[in-house]
């Protein structure tokens, strides 16, 4: 039998946690389908890994709505309906709105340093779009705002709600137009930052997520037409 997907290097501190990375990137990127079987002998024998921590990584994943189990078949690849793109950005809007007004206080001049450095990284990758490297970006970008709220439960949620745009964009990548526009709104969120303007940052990240919410969701509704036609 095949290998189920490609390994690669794990860089997560626990065994579980290594085995979600590696299951979780396999089906952001599109390597395992949606209802895709999980086959634990399988993966434990791909991976190097017990069933215990391969059992509590489909468990998180499961949690994270990534792996759906019925009685009697096992664990899955989730399915992909994409009228839950709107979902999901509405969860962004509000908990990544909160994270920014909480990050304010911790973003010092080394995290926006960073932030502007994803950035430009970004911007030199429109030249020639890599939907996956500009996903990685965009989600390295948000995260890092995230973390300096100071509270690893707003880092683990964004992570998660990233993780599923970055799925469906695997089906429908983002249009360059939106990564363009992404950009953009990253430069006037760090200009606000360092300017001081409160307000005007956390609006911009409001606005950011919501705007770039309406183009994906937008996208991934036609993708659903079509799939029904």
């Amino acid at each position: 039998m095949g290998e189920l997907f490609s390994a690669k290097p794990l860089v997560v501190d626990t065994k579980a946690a290594q085995i979600r990375q590696q299951l979780a990137d396999a089906i952001v990127n599109g390597e395992l389908q949606p209802g895709d079987r999980l086959v634990l002998d399988e993966i434990a024998r791909q991976l190097g890994v017990s069933k215990i921590p391969l059992r509590e990584a489909l468990s998180s994943l499961e949690g994270a709505g990534l792996v759906v189990t019925t009685p009697h078949a096992g664990p899955r690849v989730a399915p992909l309906p994409f009228h839950e793109v709107r979902g999901i950005y509405l969860l962004r809007e509000s908990v990544e709105t909160l994270g920014m007004t909480l990050a304010l206080d911790g973003l010092d001049a080394d995290v926006v340093e960073r932030l502007r450095d994803i950035n430009e990284q970004m911007r030199r990758g429109l030249r020639r779009p890599d939907v996956v490297a500009l996903s990685d970006l965009n989600a390295e970008f948000h995260l890092a705002i995230a973390g300096a709220s100071g509270y690893s439960s707003i880092v683990e949620v964004v992570g998660d709600l990233l993780i599923k745009v970055r799925r469906y964009r695997a089906f429908v990548p983002a249009l360059a137009a939106n990564w363009e526009l992404a950009v953009a709104e990253h430069d006037q969120l760090i200009e606000a930052i360092e300017s001081g303007d409160r307000d005007a940052a956390i609006e911009h990240m409001r606005a950011h997520v919501h705007n770039q919410g309406q183009l994906e969701a937008a996208d991934a509704l036609v993708r659903e037409a079509g799939e029904g036609a």
